[in-house]
């Protein structure tokens, strides 16, 4: 089907998203942190990128704005999986084309992936913390079509 790069920092995570993800028929490529992320993206050239909000070293909204300013990478859809929203500013947030919170089930995680890479726009989450909705209306923050 599909290559996915997954950068998440917990190690059971990881293997937990990339069997998932697998089993479905994904080709997945483990990256342990942000900065392998990174590195796996560029030499990999991903049809999806997954990662963890909150990593050491590089984060996922670091790593997605990373993505998203390299012309040749920007097209690549990302979804951020975050354990709460704390961290969360949506005028810090990168173009990414779901949040998801944690735990994820793993039918949840598949779809939400599958849906991603069927939709061919690469649209930005939409944050209740911001005031206005984004114009295409496209998703929430559970990366859920409204």
């Amino acid at each position: 089907m599909a290559r996915v790069v997954i950068a998440e920092d917990d190690p059971d995570l990881l293997e937990s998203y990339s069997r998932i993800l697998a089993r479905a028929g994904h080709d997945v490529v483990q990256c342990p942190d942000g900065s392998a992320g990174l590195t796996c993206v560029r030499e990999h050239r991903p049809d999806l990128l997954l990662a963890d909000v909150v990593m050491p070293g590089m984060t996922g909204l670091e790593l997605a704005s990373a993505v998203k300013a390299d012309p040749e990478l920007a097209e690549i859809p990302i979804i951020l999986v975050t354990g709460g929203w704390a961290e969360m500013d949506a005028a810090e947030l990168p173009k990414v084309a779901r949040l998801l919170r944690k735990p994820v089930a793993p039918q949840d995680l598949v779809g939400q992936v599958e849906s991603v890479l069927a939709d061919g726009r690469r649209y930005h989450v939409w944050l209740p913390s911001q005031r206005t909705q984004p114009a295409d209306d496209s998703t929430a923050v559970t990366g859920q079509e409204r």
